[in-house]
């Protein structure tokens, strides 16, 4: 029998996202999905857009940049009245200082509003210092959340091997990223504190599913890690008591 579709939002990637409309038992669509954004964006102050700047004409790449620019996940977190699942998959994308704010610089930003006069690219925190930009966003995050918002946190790090064994076509960019994703999570979850509900992903289910319907990378999957990460979302949310608003 399928399980009953969940009431839940997510802030991240499709390697979350996919678990709700795939594998054997899909969470079901999610109350809200917010992608393609930064946690230092994301806490960010707006930045002034006009929608008619925009060239792209994929719906769900407009609204990301129009989302990021005017901090809609901001103003919408405290609303939420049921777990959010969170992964840090984004935390690759490239940022930039509009001059009113910082956003996440997505391939179809890129393309409109590169090299503009007076957008600049922000500096990567690579040291993540407990008291660095990255962990100063974390606790801003947090405090943006009600405080008993409960945060399911996908550990989900990159793939370095296929499934025969061979190293992943981009094992260095893989790599650095890993070493960069591990200590971030320990940022965002010690922000959390009791909010936090983590799923870590066994290593052996990180593999590259060469048929993946977003392609051939090593940030996407076997359904077999759909199944598993699905499963322990439902068993996480089982266990949460209903949020008050």
């Amino acid at each position: 029998m399928t399980p009953e579709p969940l009431k839940y939002s997510i802030l991240g990637t499709c390697v979350t996202a996919d678990a709700a409309d795939t594998g054997k038992a899909p969470l079901g669509r999610p109350f809200k999905y917010y992608s393609r954004t930064r946690i230092q964006s994301i806490v960010s102050t707006p930045s002034p857009i006009d929608p008619a700047e925009l060239t792209t004409d994929n719906v769900f790449n407009r609204q990301v940049i129009l989302n990021d620019h005017r901090k809609t996940v901001a103003r919408t977190l405290s609303q939420l009245d049921h777990p959010l699942v969170v992964d840090l998959g984004d935390e690759r994308l490239p940022m930039v200082n509009t001059g009113h704010g910082i956003i996440t610089a997505t391939k179809s930003y890129k393309q409109d509003f590169l090299g503009r006069e007076g957008h600049r690219r922000v500096p990567e925190d690579t040291e993540l210092r407990s008291d660095g930009p990255f962990a100063e966003a974390c606790r801003r995050f947090a405090a943006l959340l009600r405080p008993d918002q409960r945060v399911i946190v996908h550990r989900t790090f990159w793939a370095t091997r296929e499934a025969d064994g061979t190293p992943v076509r981009r094992l260095e960019e893989a790599e650095r990223h890993n070493a960069w994703l591990a200590p971030a999570y320990d940022l965002f979850i010690m922000a959390l504190g009791r909010r936090a509900l983590v799923i870590s992903m066994p290593d052996d289910l990180r593999v590259p599913d060469p048929h993946n319907r977003w392609g051939h990378e090593p940030f996407h999957f076997v359904e077999e890690y759909h199944d598993y990460l699905a499963l322990h979302i439902r068993a996480a949310i089982a266990s949460i008591a209903p949020a008050r608003v």
